[in-house]
């Protein structure tokens, strides 16, 4: 999955919108409470805790994926700001890949774990309340080899995480540019 980017430089939007700026937070709030939640639901041991971490991870993830839908429909009809000039091509191409490898992680992520989940743990239910269970066979074996993928792919969506938000620190403390201050609130 490729970021999308299909508008011409003359046509592309100065900053970020209120709603690409929420959804960019909430997205983000929500990978920060993923993290410790899955390491804390995996080390508790089992029992009432453990069932309740796991509906809440497996309810924040589901969130997540809808937020990104959303997110990914208002850059497709918005657009967003180009970089910033005097970037080096290198730059450029750096924060394309990026930006591409980080929408594509954040969709597959939570569709992992929806999959593997349904697969051997059902029902998945929103909430604990709304059921969203997806039809995929194959019981234990197959949720596992499901949900060993989102364990890899959760790591390197971390790591991608840990990388963007070098660059922006980056771009706001080093090259003082206002890539940052482009989707923060008060811009």
């Amino acid at each position: 999955m490729t970021a999308p980017t299909t508008r011409p430089e003359t046509t592309r939007p100065a900053t970020y919108s209120t709603s690409q700026k929420a959804l960019h937070w909430g997205i983000a709030l929500l990978i920060l409470v993923q993290v410790p939640l899955a390491l804390a639901m995996t080390n508790v041991g089992e029992g009432a805790l453990q069932n309740q971490l796991y509906e809440w991870h497996k309810s924040f993830g589901l969130v997540a994926l809808a937020l990104v839908a959303a997110r990914v429909l208002v850059r497709l009809s918005r657009g967003a700001p180009g970089a910033e000039a005097g970037l080096p091509t290198w730059q450029r191409r750096a924060a394309g890949v990026s930006h591409a490898a980080l929408y594509g992680l954040i969709v597959l992520v939570p569709l992992l774990g929806w999959a593997g989940t349904s697969a051997c743990c059902a029902p998945v239910n929103l909430f604990w309340s709304v059921p969203l269970t997806l039809p995929i066979s194959g019981g234990m074996p197959v949720g596992e080899r499901i949900l060993g993928v989102h364990t890899v792919a959760a790591f390197a969506l971390v790591a991608l995480v840990a990388l963007h938000t070098a660059a922006a620190l980056h771009h706001h403390l080093v090259r003082r540019d206002g890539t940052l201050r482009r989707m923060l609130a008060s811009r």
